[in-house]
């Protein structure tokens, strides 16, 4: 062949990659579209600031490696020769980290076929669906690589700082781990839209990636409950109730934590098997997704419309009126309700503590109050964004024959509300048991949601509803203040329930980062 045909062949080749429609040509549209979500995550919508952003990645890389110090530090020295102990602690881990991710691709696959609005600029486009969605459930697996790369970083950083470089085989882990979770991601979402349909897949999915989030560390908390009564996964794992029930060192089960230690063959075996669980379903179903996303396209997902009106208008007062309108957009839209469902779902272990030792243990209630308090902030948080922030009808609001004070302490006082009716059925039991925990514990619960809410109001923004999952991308000192005031009030509760009076101390802290935030709040 000539040189000139040659060049034709190549420069023919170049272009059918780099073509309109063509594979490379969408991986690129993909990987656009994910640098201007990361901006966003990273600057909240606001202007570039590079430096900024550098500041914060190093701050949070530092603190990450601090924790992940004080976590894993003392295991760097750990070996193949761990034996079954040591596995079924590793593998525990393992299974939290997977979980979570799942439930990360599970809404990610969800929003491919609901969060897009380029389907019908596709469908009337010459490119193939099939190669579109399959590039779209690659970029899944690349994001949730990433996550779990910096998850895993730290962790593996300092193992391999104080135990060897054989531990950055934690790498190939954590991401056979990401690829697995988008691949299963893919087949529990196909399942869900032959079984639900596509009107009821969405909250259907949102609601599964909450459960599948939460639910391996709420089983093991639960079991470490009722078996030999602690709160503690670690503690389980090493009791004698699962180590003379696990396999030998020797088994398949233990393939993934031989990898994370060094073994090479196992890492092999961990990484292939994980590559076939993301492309077979990816090969078998990539033909259907289109067909699952036109779907959708023409399905309303609006909440269920309910008869409240004549009920609703019959309300005497402004401030009843603001607080029963603001419990039915909550009741009335089940998007938002799965949103906040894995907050909720936290609560069980600390129900289920509270049943095993109800009249038995004062420490039970000890540890309920600092659990409940931070529940309670982070729940009231996410609630008072909906009411203040995510306000869809700002303008309406504005122009009703109420002042905006009213309309705030009406806001204020629904959200205040409706954490306490969640958070009753514990009260009464501790009630039942001892007034002065219940006290604390009340106390606890409505001093954080009020913090929490004083934050959201004083750093609020306008935004609508359906952009919850992104709130905390509004203001990074928001979010890491109502983190803050959640953890002081937590340890202010904690403290008070030990019967001790330097409960004062992280209740001095919880009001410092209030004020500071206060100090600081955009004008």
């Amino acid at each position: 062949m000539s040189a000139s045909a040659t060049a034709a062949a190549t420069a023919t080749a170049t272009t059918a990659l780099t073509a309109p429609g063509s594979w490379l040509w969408l991986a690129r549209h993909e990987g656009r579209l994910a640098w201007r979500d990361l901006r966003y995550l990273m600057t909240g919508g606001g202007r570039w600031r590079g430096r900024n952003v550098i500041i914060v990645f190093a701050l949070l890389a530092l603190g990450l490696h601090l924790i992940a110090y004080g976590v894993v530090g003392r295991h760097a020295h750990v070996t193949l020769a761990v034996g079954t102990r040591g596995f079924t602690n590793i593998t525990g881990s393992l299974l939290l980290i997977f979980f979570l991710l799942l439930s990360q691709a599970l809404e990610q696959v969800t929003r491919l076929f609901y969060g897009r609005g380029d389907l019908d600029l596709f469908r009337s486009s010459p490119a193939s669906l099939r190669r579109i969605f399959v590039i779209r459930v690659l970029a899944i697996a690349v994001s949730t690589t990433v996550m779990a790369l910096v998850i895993a970083f730290p962790a593996i950083n300092v193992l391999a700082l104080f135990g060897g470089a054989h531990w950055f085989t934690g790498l190939g882990i954590a991401v056979a781990a990401a690829v697995t979770t988008a691949g299963i991601a893919l087949v529990l979402a196909s399942i869900l839209f032959d079984t639900l349909g596509p009107k009821r897949t969405r909250f259907a999915s949102q609601v599964a990636s909450a459960i599948v989030g939460s639910a391996f560390i709420i089983g093991i908390q639960a079991a470490a409950i009722l078996s030999i009564g602690t709160l503690s996964p670690r503690a389980l794992f090493d009791s004698d109730l699962v180590l003379t029930r696990v396999p030998e060192a020797d088994s398949a089960l233990w393939i993934p934590a031989r990898a994370l230690l060094g073994s090479g063959p196992d890492l092999a075996i961990t990484i292939l098997a994980a590559a076939a669980i993301l492309i077979v379903p990816m090969i078998l179903l990539s033909g259907r997704l289109g067909g699952y996303a036109i779907a959708t396209a023409s399905v309303s997902h609006g909440g269920t419309r309910r008869t409240w009106s004549t009920r609703l208008f019959r309300t005497t007062s402004s401030r009843q009126l603001l607080q029963r309108k603001e419990w039915v957009l909550l009741f009335r839209d089940p998007w938002l309700a799965s949103q906040t469902l894995m907050q909720l779902l936290y609560l069980i272990p600390a129900a289920l503590l509270l049943w095993r030792f109800y009249g038995d243990s004062r420490g039970a209630l000890i540890v309920l109050a600092p659990v409940l308090t931070m529940a309670a902030g982070q729940l009231g948080g996410g609630l008072a964004w909906l009411a203040v922030s995510g306000e869809d009808a700002p303008d309406l609001i504005a122009t009703a024959p109420i002042s905006p004070r009213q309309n705030l302490i009406a806001k204020v006082e629904a959200v205040l509300i409706a954490v306490l009716a969640i958070f009753s059925p514990f009260l009464i039991g501790v009630l039942s048991h001892s007034w002065t925990m219940a006290l604390i514990i009340a106390t606890g619960i409505l001093v954080a949601a009020f913090s929490s809410t004083l934050i959201q109001i004083w750093f609020r923004s306008q935004a609508r509803r359906r952009y919850f999952r992104r709130r905390q991308t509004s203001s990074r000192i928001a979010t890491f203040a109502e983190a803050f005031s959640s953890v002081a009030w937590a340890s202010a509760a904690a403290v008070a329930a030990n019967e001790s009076w330097f409960w004062i101390a992280p209740a001095i802290v919880a009001t410092l980062v209030l004020a500071g935030a206060y100090t600081i709040r955009p004008r």
